[in-house]
C-alpha cells in the first residue's frame, strides 16, 4: 500500500512540473492492553498512517503532510504552491540510495505477528499464577506492541523501505503488609519478544517488598548520591538534551556550547544501535542517520539541527542532527501527522574511564536513588532541577541498607557533568522516557553535586 502511495505522489509531481519531490510514508499497528486490579480492563488495536510530500522547485522548498490517502493530488500540489511562495532556498540535491545507512536487528517477525489474544492468555496466565496468599494490593500496568513500516521515495530513484517492531511493557504492583504499602515498577522495552515476561512481574513486586521499614534519612550529609540509569536519565532528558537542539529560536545554542564538562565522559546521539528502540537507516527529512557526538573531550562537539529544513547559517555550522516527526506529550508520536522537528534518537552517555563492575564500592555512606519525579520541571536553559526521590536507600561501606522516606533532592545538571569526581557505572540501560520521543542509554551515575533535603 505504502508503494502504491508513493508511485502515485512521484507520477502527480512530474505531472505537474515539480522539479524535485521526496515522499515519506508511513504506518503504524499498535495493539495495547491495560491492566488495574489483576485484571485486564481494556484491549485496543488500531492503525495510524500518514504521508509527507516535500517539493522543490526554482531551489525553494515546500513540505506538506497529511494523515488522510484520499487526497495524494491535492497535498502533492499544496506542497507545490508552499515551495513557490518558500523563502528558503535549498541548494544540494535529494539523497540517493546508497546513502542510506544499513541497520540491524529492529524487527522481530514473532512481535510483529502476535496477537492480542495471545497476548491476553499470556497476561492472564501470569496474574492467575501470581499466589493468592501474597499481600497483593494491586497490579496494574499496559503492554503496547507496535509494529511501524516507514518508506522514503524521491525523484533521484531512491526507494527505502524500512519495518520495525517495538515492545513497551510498564508494570506497578502494590502490596499492602500491615499498615505497610509498598508500591514497585518495572519496566521493558526492546524491538524483540525475548523477555521472560513473569520476571517483569515478579521484579515489580520485588521492589515493593523492598521498601519495608522505611525510615528517615539518618545521614545528615550523604557524601554523595547514586543514581540509578531510570533516573538519571530522566534527568538528562528534562535538564540536559533539549539545550543541544538547534533552531531558528534557540536563543540558549550559543551559552550552551560554550559550556564546561568533564573530559571523562562522551555523549552521543546514535539512530543506527543494532536493536535499539529508535534505530532507523533514514530520519523523516529522508536524510540518512548516523552517529553524532555531541559531548566530547570536556566540550560540547555540535548541536542537533535540521538537516534540509535549517537556515544556511545553520547549515554552514554543520549543526544538522537527526529529525523526526515528534508531539511532545506522546510515547506514540513518531508520526507523519507531525513536521519533523530537531530530536534526539538514541542518546547515549558513557565514561571514557574505566569503573568497578559495582559504583557502590566506590561510597563509604550516601543514598542510592531509585525512582524519581519532577524531572520534567527541570529548567534546561540553566540545568537546574528538583525531584522528589519516591524510592531511595541509604548506602553504608559501600552496601545498600534501609529504604527511606521520600526526600527532595536538587541540583544542576551542568555542575554534576562538570564534575572532575563524576564516576559512572560500566553497564548501560536502554531507557525510554514516557511522553517523549527520546531513548537513552546510560549506567548509573555518582556525584557529590547534588543537594538533599527530608
Amino acid at each position: 500500500m505504502l508503494e502504491v502511495i508513493g508511485e502515485l505522489i512521484l507520477k502527480h509531481a512530474q505531472k505537474i512540473g515539480i522539479d524535485a519531490v521526496e515522499a515519506f510514508l508511513q504506518k503504524k499497528s499498535l495493539k495495547r492492553i491495560v491492566m488495574n486490579k489483576g485484571t485486564i480492563k481494556n484491549v485496543s488495536e488500531h492503525d495510524l498512517s500518514g504521508f509527507a510530500v516535500r517539493s522543490i522547485i526554482d531551489k525553494r522548498m515546500g513540505f506538506v503532510s497529511s494523515n488522510s490517502s484520499s487526497n495524494i493530488e491535492a497535498t502533492v500540489e499544496l506542497s507545490l504552491q508552499n515551495a513557490k511562495s518558500s523563502i528558503q532556498n535549498v541548494s544540494r540535491d535529494f539523497v540517493d540510495s546508497k546513502s542510506i545507512t544499513h541497520v540491524k536487528n529492529i524487527r522481530d517477525n514473532n512481535l510483529r505477528d502476535i496477537t492480542l489474544d495471545e497476548i491476553s492468555d499470556k497476561l492472564i496466565t501470569m496474574l492467575e499464577s501470581i499466589e493468592s496468599s501474597k499481600p497483593i494490593l494491586n497490579i496494574a500496568g499496559s503492554v503496547l506492541v507496535e509494529t511501524e513500516e516507514r518508506l522514503v521515495a524521491n525523484s533521484q530513484g531512491l526507494w527505502k523501505r524500512e519495518v520495525g517492531t517495538r515492545l513497551l511493557v510498564e508494570l506497578e504492583t502494590a502490596i499492602q503488609i500491615d499498615d505497610f504499602i509498598g508500591v514497585g515498577i518495572s519496566n521493558e522495552c526492546s524491538r524483540a519478544l525475548d523477555k521472560n515476561w513473569p520476571d517483569l512481574f515478579n521484579s515489580a513486586i520485588k521492589s515493593a517488598y523492598s521498601q519495608q521499614g522505611k525510615k528517615k534519612l539518618s545521614l545528615v550529609k550523604p557524601k554523595a548520591i547514586v543514581f540509578s540509569s531510570e533516573a538519571i536519565a530522566q534527568i538528562l532528558a528534562f535538564s540536559l538534551i533539549p539545550s543541544f537542539y538547534s533552531t531558528n529560536e534557540s536563543a540558549h545554542c550559543e551559552s550552551t556550547q560554550k559550556r564546561n564538562f568533564t573530559k571523562d565522559i562522551e555523549l552521543i546521539d546514535d539512530p543506527t544501535i543494532p536493536g535499539a528502540l529508535n534505530t532507523f537507516g533514514f530520519d523523516d527529512e529522508g536524510h540518512p542517520t548516523k552517529p553524532r557526538t555531541i559531548i566530547s573531550k570536556g566540550k560540547c562537539k555540535r548541536l542537533l539541527g535540521m538537516s534540509f529544513a535549517c537556515s544556511d547559517e545553520f547549515q554552514k555550522a554543520k549543526y544538522q542532527g537527526n529529525c523526526f516527526r515528534v508531539a511532545s506529550v506522546s510515547n506514540e508520536s513518531r508520526s507523519y501527522s507531525y513536521p519533523p522537528v530537531v530530536s534526539a534518537s538514541n542518546l547515549i552517555m558513557k565514561s571514557y574511564v574505566p569503573v568497578k563492575d559495582n559504583i557502590l564500592g566506590y561510597l563509604s555512606d550516601g543514598i542510592y536513588v531509585k525512582q524519581i519525579t519532577g524531572a520534567q520541571d527541570a529548567n534546561y536553559f540553566s540545568g537546574d532541577f528538583n525531584l522528589t526521590v519516591t524510592e531511595g536507600y541509604e548506602i553504608r561501606n559501600g552496601e545498600i541498607t534501609n529504604p527511606i522516606l521520600p526526600c527532595f533532592c536538587s541540583g544542576n545538571i551542568y555542575k554534576i557533568l562538570d564534575d572532575p569526581s563524576l564516576i559512572l557505572g560500566c553497564n548501560s540501560k536502554q531507557v525510554p522516557i514516557t511522553v517523549t520521543p527520546l531513548n537513552i542509554f546510560t549506567p548509573e551515575l555518582l556525584t557529590s553535586r547534588i543537594t538533599i533535603a527530608v
